[in-house]
């Protein structure tokens, strides 16, 4: 019994590790092309690019070691099924349960680990990466705008650009939002980031040219003031928060930690905001809201960090039941338990944000059926 564990756990070193390759390379390969743009469209430094490489590997490895466990769990034990090996073992004696215990145990160790990788790095990586780009989003704001998405990263207004060629923008839409004021929205052929008309290192100029502005009457919004121009400049538009806001925390960036002291210090938060002159309304909305993205981020880290053994408690008897060895087919059953693992984790966070339930219940769906569907599978083992 012994010799066989070593033997399996043996078997299933190598497709690891190359798993691990293979989807540590498509992960990394559809990050650089966007770095590489920065790179050489944008005019960032090759410095800063590696930094923000760097620090998205604690990220990339909480999604590959999963997705690598079951694949190579699914691509082994499948090759054995096929091979009639599971069947000799069974004939010989051998209770499978046995030989697929060590790997269930190795999984949940994994996990554990996870458990530090997710708590640990990933928030410090995520928030070292925000200020870096944020730093990029100071000195070089072109290197930020994106042809076709919206930029919300302007404070006060969401800008919208069809072409980017250096500093000149082309097909611009601005959304300016004021406080008590309706939003004006400015439209231009093209437009140029020029310095700022204030003695503001947090801020750049936009120069429009050949365009529209369109400007509601606060006291009537049916009514539209339309102003056409030749030239029109925004004289400061801030590329980043103040210091203090910028270098605070989200709670994506937060450890158990600090997401439990938030959850504890709620009613000391709530006495701040009434000190500021926050409505009450408004002060129950925000801590509600905060306390529930806090609560979601805390079941969020520790369910996901299981995914390892919930996939290789998936994977082994899926394998020995399906009995496919073949690379094609083992990849894309582990692509398929992956691709519904995370639809459903991303759809319970979206419920526990939202308070539609509680957390504890919904991001721990995907890892409730996880198991489910393992003991099924383990049920039709029995029966092979």
């Amino acid at each position: 019994m012994k010799i066989l564990r070593t033997y399996c756990l043996k078997e299933l070193v190598t497709p690891f590790l190359l798993s691990i390759s293979l989807f540590g390379f498509v992960f990394i390969v559809g990050n650089l092309v966007k770095l590489a743009d920065l790179l050489v469209n944008r005019g960032v430094s090759i410095i800063d690019i590696i930094k923000i490489l760097l620090l998205l590997i604690p990220d990339l490895i909480g999604f590959i070691l999963p997705t690598a466990a079951i694949a190579s769990v699914l691509l082994v034990f499948g090759g054995f099924a096929q091979n009639n090996e599971i069947t000799a073992m069974k004939a010989s004696g051998v209770n499978i349960f046995r030989v697929m215990f060590p790997i269930m145990t190795i999984a949940l160790m994994m996990s554990i680990g996870a458990l530090f990788l997710i708590d640990q790095l990933q928030p410090r990586a995520k928030f070292a990466s925000r200020m870096i780009i944020n730093e990029m989003l100071t000195k070089k704001p072109t290197a930020y705008i994106e042809s076709g998405r919206f930029i919300k990263d302007f404070k006060g207004y969401i800008l919208r650009v069809r072409n980017v060629k250096g500093k000149q923008l082309e097909g611009v839409t601005i959304f300016q939002m004021r406080e008590g004021e309706p939003t004006r929205t400015i439209m231009a052929e093209r437009g140029e980031l020029v310095a700022s008309a204030e003695n503001d290192n947090n801020a750049v100029g936009l120069q429009l040219y050949n365009g529209t502005s369109d400007e509601p009457n606060p006291d009537d919004p049916t009514v539209v003031y339309k102003l056409n121009f030749d030239t029109f400049f925004l004289p400061a538009i801030n590329v980043t928060d103040n210091a203090s806001q910028k270098s605070k925390k989200k709670v994506k960036e937060m450890t158990l930690d600090e997401l439990i002291l938030i959850l504890q210090n709620m009613r000391q938060y709530k006495q701040e905001l009434r000190e500021q002159g926050r409505e009450e309304d408004s002060i129950e909305d925000e801590t509600r809201q905060l306390a529930l993205r806090a609560k979601a981020e805390i079941h969020k880290k520790i369910a996901f960090s299981l995914a390892t053994f919930c996939f290789v408690m998936v994977g082994l008897p899926l394998a020995i039941v399906t009995r496919r060895g073949e690379a094609v087919v083992s990849f894309g059953l582990s692509m398929a338990v992956v691709a519904i693992y995370y639809i459903l984790f991303i759809w319970g966070g979206t419920l526990a944000v939202n308070g539609y339930l509680p957390a504890f219940i919904a991001l721990w769906i995907p890892n409730v059926i996880s198991i489910s569907a393992s003991v099924f599978f383990m049920t039709k083992v029995v029966r092979l």
